[in-house]
Formats: C-alpha cells, structure tokens, sequence
C-alpha cells in the first residue's frame, strides 16, 4: 500500500503512508447477513438474499517523533485529531496502492485518536496511533465516476449531396437506447440528469424491467432534472426545486445490475430532444 488518505466535508485531508502502517487489514472480504427460510421437513434452509453488514475497522500506525521538540509532537497529534474524528461525520478514505490504483470508503469514526503510552508505544523516535472507525455502507467505490449519455445521434447522409426544395434533408437520426456497464461486484446506485424540452420523462432499464417515469411534468429547454438512487440519498429535483409529486407510483429507484444495463429513454413526444446522462462508480466488496 502506497498511502491512506482522509478527506472530511470541509476538503481537510490528513495522509498516512506504506512506511508508517502498523497493521490495516484492507484486502479481505466483509461479513454478510444471510436470510434464509426453513419450513417442516426441509433438509437445510433455503438461501433468499445476503447483505453485507457496516464494517468495523482498526488502523495502526506510527507517528515519526525523532528530533521533534514536544510542542511540535503535539501539534503533529492536532493535526491528525482535527480530521480523524467522530465529530466530523462522514470522512473519505482513500487507499492508494502500489501500482497507483486507488479506492474510496466512506467512514464515521468511533472514537477520537488513541495514543497508548509505554515504551513499545511511545518514545523518541515514535508515537503509536490507534484509529477505530465504522464504514455504514461497506463497499469500496472507485476514484473515477463513469459518465454515459444515452442520447446520440447516428449520421444518415454522405457527401457529396443535392438539397432538395421540398423535402427536408436528414442529417442523422436520435439513437436513445444504449447499455451501461457496471463492472463492480455490487448493484450501483446512480444519478440520472435530464437537460432539455420533453413530457412526462421515463427512463426504463430493459435488463432488469425497472423504470422511473412521471406524470404531469413538462420540461423546457434549459431545465434541467436531476435523480439520486442511492439508498438514504434518494432525490428527484427539477432545477433544485423537489418534484416526487411528479412520479409514477409504479417508478422503482433502480441501481444498475452487474453487467450491461440497456438503457431506454422516452417521452410523451416520442422523440424527446432532451439529453440523459447516467453518472455511477463501480462498488467492490474488497480490493
């Protein structure tokens, strides 16, 4: 491992390097729940679903103290504690490895920093440090956030070309079904834009059958509507202002299955000149 790296909400970041880590068990798989049932003379139980439980983690490392005078030692100490605690809320983790790839968590720290005392944890040289921190959603996601439009145009015409006078000239023609790709080990929640005129948007992954459609919803060119469909963060705003009202009853806040996702976007028009774009990141049980 190359480095670690906290970043809280206010893009305050506090590094711990390869050489300094004690201990980090980063690699290695997370506990699930598993749900099952069992009815009367069933041999075993039958597996219905399992879900990853919040991961508990301990990091360990060091503090270089050597020909530091004892304020600037306390002041080193600050520093970590003015990011790494469980008055900042949620903080990134960011493991960088060896090869430059690199993965974010996010985290709540349980504690404050510990700093044991006795020889073996604290003298000239080194300060040992403890840190105990909760991840609520277990998953590792990526660095890069994937970006895919689902509005493109395919091109129907070569040069050289005579204009006619009395029919129009087709230039291309609007291709609104593609595939999304989630290369992760987990569903991906996503966010969904729309920019531009259409009625009553619906967005419907064919693969899995889900859909998010509205009713009575009319957007104009430059407005722009925006969907979240990550658990605990779930929104539907139309140019900031919330417009749940506005959805099908029957509409699923979907995330993207493993694999390809087709993709279909329409509208009442049935040639929407609206733009969709799907922004995710693949999650990963363990790096």
């Amino acid at each position: 491992m190359d480095s670690i790296k906290f970043t809280d909400s206010k893009n305050r970041t506090y590094y711990i390097f390869g050489n300094q880590i004690e201990s980090f068990p980063v690699i290695g798989g997370e506990e699930s729940n598993m749900i099952t049932t069992h009815v009367w003379n069933q041999q075993g139980n039958t597996h219905i679903n399992s879900l990853i439980e919040p991961y508990e983690g301990e990091l360990l490392f060091i503090l270089y103290t050597r020909n530091m005078r004892l304020d600037e030692i306390e002041a080193s100490r600050r520093n970590l504690t003015n990011i790494c605690n469980p008055l900042n809320g949620t903080v990134k983790m960011t493991i960088t490895l060896n090869n430059g790839s690199a993965y974010n968590r996010d985290i709540v720290f349980n504690t404050a920093p510990h700093f044991p005392v006795g020889l073996e944890n604290r003298n000239r040289d080194w300060q040992k440090v403890q840190l105990l921190y909760t991840a609520n959603n277990p998953f590792w996601y990526e660095e890069s956030e994937i970006v895919e439009s689902f509005q493109a145009s395919v091109p129907s015409f070569k040069l050289p070309f005579t204009m006619s006078t009395t029919n129009p000239v087709i230039f291309g023609n609007i291709t609104p079904t593609q595939a999304a790709v989630n290369n992760g080990q987990a569903e991906a929640p996503l966010t969904i834009e729309i920019a531009g005129a259409c009625i009553n948007p619906k967005i419907t992954n064919e693969t899995t059958g889900e859909f998010i459609a509205f009713k009575n919803l009319t957007m104009a060119a430059g407005q722009k509507l925006i969907i979240n469909t990550a658990f605990g963060e779930k929104k539907v705003q139309l140019d900031g202002a919330n417009v749940f009202h506005k959805l099908d009853f029957n509409s699923t806040f979907f995330n993207l299955a493993i694999g390809e996702n087709k993709i279909l976007f329409t509208d009442d028009l049935g040639n929407p000149d609206a733009s969709i774009i799907f922004r995710y990141k693949n999650l990963y049980v363990t790096i």
